[in-house]
């Protein structure tokens, strides 16, 4: 007669959950945790399912999102490259085809440059403004955008707006010299030496030490010497 099968009812039987031992117990895990395991056993097994989904879909739209930034990137470098109308057409359409990627953001500032350029300050300021709204602090392009804002402001007549970015100017580190500058240069088309020779004096008494021999200061002492005469 042949053996008795390992897969008998009869051992299958013998063999039970109850009285084996299961790979929670191989474990080594506490007798509580082993009993909520199997008391939630489905509930666990929904779950898995769901966090294995959720991090499937998230390393799909991670994959989506870089390769979205790098198409982004390759059209803004070609648009870039492009002069005239071809320049304008690729912008633009890097800022339709790949809205709230970095490449997208830097095209829409190219289109304010671009404005400038071409003497329409009116809206390179409208187009700077909508670009910092939708800007960080934090990034090096706000404070870009509001150079930008402040030079469209002061070419398009609106002195009050650009002095009050130029104001903003003074207080960000790279930017003081722009801020000073700027907003002396404002109150001399106005006008008004005293406001503009205070705000020389201001920014000469920034350089102190080794900045003393700064060409900068030069500049600016000789501005001061010119106001003074004049007043």
């Amino acid at each position: 007669m042949a053996g008795q099968s390992a897969f008998d009812k009869q051992q299958l039987q013998e063999i039970s959950p109850e009285g084996s031992v299961g790979l929670l117990e191989h474990l080594n895990l506490p007798p509580a945790v082993i009993r909520y395991v199997k008391k939630n056993k489905k509930n666990l097994q929904i779950g898995a399912i769901v966090a294995g989904v959720i991090v499937l879909c998230l390393t799909m739209y991670s994959s989506y999102r870089t390769n979205r930034i790098e198409k982004a990137s390759a059209a803004l470098a070609v648009a870039m490259q492009a002069t005239g109308g071809e320049r304008h057409k690729g912008l633009v359409a890097v800022t339709t085809d790949f809205s709230g990627t970095p490449s997208a953001i830097w095209a829409d500032a190219e289109i304010a440059h671009d404005l400038i350029a071409e003497g329409k300050f009116k809206e390179a300021a409208e187009q700077y403004g909508a670009l910092r709204k939708k800007t960080s602090r934090s990034t090096p392009l706000y404070v870009l955008l509001s150079f930008g804002l402040a030079q469209a402001c002061e070419a398009s007549g609106d002195l009050e707006a650009a002095a009050l970015e130029y104001k903003a100017l003074q207080k960000i580190a790279g930017y003081e010299g722009e801020g000073f500058s700027g907003l002396a240069r404002i109150y001399e088309s106005q006008g008004k030496g005293k406001e503009a020779l205070a705000v020389y004096e201001e920014y000469l008494a920034s350089f102190t030490g080794q900045d003393q021999n700064n060409p900068v200061r030069i500049v600016l002492d000789e501005k001061v010497a010119r106001l003074k005469a004049t007043l």
